[in-house]
């Protein structure tokens, strides 16, 4: 072979390697680089739970008509204090604290009664309401035509809120509310029931991060005139 020959293949065996190796390097270059990270996927939606899985107090006013019953209309004040205990994820439980006291009277018959309760609210959000379930149990008193009664109170309400709008909230309710030894013994013209159904919906508006206010009628089992309306205004903190 002629020398010129044995240098034109020495070059291009040189150049082959330096190819191969350039290619080499190249494709562990491309091996070794990070490879781009996915774009972060959305947090899911939050669902709004108004009042409930919030700390407020919530003062109440309101009256209920009783059908057949004297006296027939009773005034009602109420206070409330909600406080969150848990919240994981989409479920949570408050504990509420509240104390109702009613007051009516007529043709000389006066009817005074107070009821102090303390339960627990388990709810569950969901992306289109939010599931509720509460239970109270406590103690009511009564003083009616001058005979003074008292019981074991309690009660179990369920319900479902709804988002309307934007800080707007629906939520209609069912509950059964019993006071066993409370009414209808030795007092003239007490003609309640010792345990009912309740049916009813509370409408609350958030005005601000802090100041809610709320609406509420309900029905009963009994009598489509025995009726409940009122009013709240609560303080979250």
């Amino acid at each position: 072979m002629k020398p010129n020959q044995i240098i034109a293949g020495s070059f291009k065996l040189l150049a082959g390697l330096a190819l191969g190796l350039a290619v080499s390097a190249s494709a562990q270059s491309a091996a070794d680089s990070p490879t781009p990270a996915a774009p972060p996927s959305p947090p899911p939606a939050v669902t709004d739970t108004g009042l409930l899985g919030t700390n407020y107090l919530e003062a109440d006013f309101g009256f209920q008509k009783e059908a057949v019953a004297t006296p027939d209309v009773l005034h009602d004040y109420g206070l409330v204090y909600n406080q969150s205990l848990v919240r994981q994820g989409a479920w949570g439980t408050d504990l509420n604290l509240t104390y109702d006291y009613l007051t009516g009277s007529a043709f000389g018959v006066h009817d005074d009664r107070d009821q102090a309760e303390a339960g627990f609210t388990e709810y569950v959000a969901q992306n289109w309401g939010v599931p509720f379930l509460t239970a109270d149990a406590g103690g009511a008193w009564q003083n009616a035509d001058h005979v003074a009664r008292k019981s074991l109170a309690y009660s179990f309400t369920g319900g479902v809120q709804f988002e309307v709008l934007p800080n707007l909230f629906l939520a209609p309710f069912t509950a059964y509310q019993a006071e066993p030894y409370l009414y209808n013994h030795e007092i003239p013209h007490a003609s309640y029931p010792d345990r009912d159904w309740v049916y009813g919906v509370k409408l609350t508006c958030r005005l601000t991060p802090q100041w809610s206010i709320s609406l509420k009628a309900n029905g009963d089992q009994y009598s489509p005139n025995d009726l409940g309306f009122g009013a709240g205004v609560s303080r979250g903190f």
